[in-house]
This record gives structure tokens, C-alpha cells and sequence, in this order.
């Protein structure tokens, strides 16, 4: 398969990257050029997504059989993407956040479950609701946390200090709720030294 994807030299894109080219597809990655690509020789496409004119006129002689939209915040981040390729893709695959869900003490999550109007993630509830409306075959992937190396977050380490002792841990196991953990890589981690 031929596959794009929206950034692809940041943390989930690298690990990606590298498992889609592992596999024996093509990956072109479309992205400003700021970091060079995660797999030498790699067909890099480079671009401001923000900027629909020249996303349109960098990419609307590509073909692709699938697309991984891991970086979509906004519904205008995606919607120039999906109205480009709404009739030339097998698959497109977007990285929603489990964040986008109403408040609720019945878990899990289900997709059908209602969805959080003021959610910091409301762009992408909005995106996934326009892409069911276009009727392109997609994916959406709702993960609570995603941790692991060249992650540009501090989420491992504000884990890790509550676990030093440092400060208490909230953990949602001891309170009877299930989380998602998505780990990309794993890797020997050191303990900090505090």
C-alpha cells in the first residue's frame, strides 16, 4: 500500500513510520521539513497542513491507499485532507483522544457514547463527526494516555516523580476505572534520580 502520513518525525510518527516501511509499504511523510525523516529515503512532502491552499496544491497529484492523520487538533486541521482524497482512499486513520467523551462513571467508553462539548478535544470529535458525514472509510483511535521514547510530552516523567514518592498518585485502577495505555516503544528506562 501507498500510505501518507501528516507529520511523521515526531514521536508516534517515527515509531509508525518505521512499522508501515517494516512491513513493506510505501510511506510518504507531509510535514514542514523541520526534522529530517525517522527511515532514510523516505519520499518527504513538505507543507504547512494549516495552510489548505498549498496542502491542496502539494498533494493533489499523489495518490494514496490510506492516510494516518496523527496530529489533527481542529476540524480545519483535517477536513482540507479528507475533501482531497474523500474519493481516492481506501482508508483513513485518525487520532482522536479518549478526551473528547462526556463525563461519566459507566465505563468503558463506547463509541456511541455522548461526547463533551467544552472538551479541550472538541475539534476532534468534530472531525470524526465530519468524516462519518462525508462517508469516508475511516478509523478513529481514542487512547486515554500514549507514552514511550521521544515522546515531546512530560507525561512519563509526571508519572514517575508521583511514583518516587514525591507527591501522591491518583491511580485509576485503585478506584475501580480502566484506562487505555498506548506505549509505542518499549525501551529499559533508568529510574529518575530525584
Amino acid at each position: 500500500m501507498r500510505v501518507l502520513i501528516m507529520g511523521g518525525t515526531r514521536f508516534i510518527g517515527i515509531y509508525l513510520t518505521r512499522i508501515l516501511v517494516d512491513q513493506g509499504h510505501e510511506v510518504v511523510l507531509f510535514n514542514r521539513g523541520n526534522q529530517p525523516a525517522p527511515v532514510p529515503g523516505l519520499k518527504q512532502i513538505k507543507g504547512d497542513r494549516t495552510d489548505p491552499d498549498q496542502l491542496r496544491s502539494q498533494l493533489a497529484q499523489e495518490e494514496f491507499d490510506a492516510i494516518f492523520d496523527n496530529n489533527g487538533r481542529q476540524l480545519a486541521d483535517s477536513q482540507p485532507l479528507a475533501e482531497l482524497f474523500k474519493d481516492r482512499l481506501q482508508h483513513f486513520v485518525y487520532m482522536s483522544s479518549a478526551g473528547v467523551y462526556l463525563k461519566s462513571d459507566q465505563l468503558p467508553h463506547r463509541e456511541t457514547d455522548p461526547t463533551d462539548p467544552k472538551s479541550r478535544h472538541l475539534g476532534k470529535a468534530e472531525t470524526e463527526a465530519y468524516l462519518t458525514a462525508q462517508g469516508l472509510p475511516f478509523t478513529s483511535i481514542r487512547p486515554t494516555y500514549i507514552y514511550g521514547p521521544q515522546n515531546y510530552n512530560d507525561l512519563e516523567a509526571w508519572f514517575l516523580i508521583e511514583l518516587s514518592g514525591i507527591g501522591q498518585f491518583p491511580s485509576p485502577v485503585m478506584a475501580g476505572i480502566s484506562l487505555s495505555w498506548v506505549m509505542f516503544k518499549i525501551w529499559p528506562m533508568p529510574w529518575p534520580q530525584f
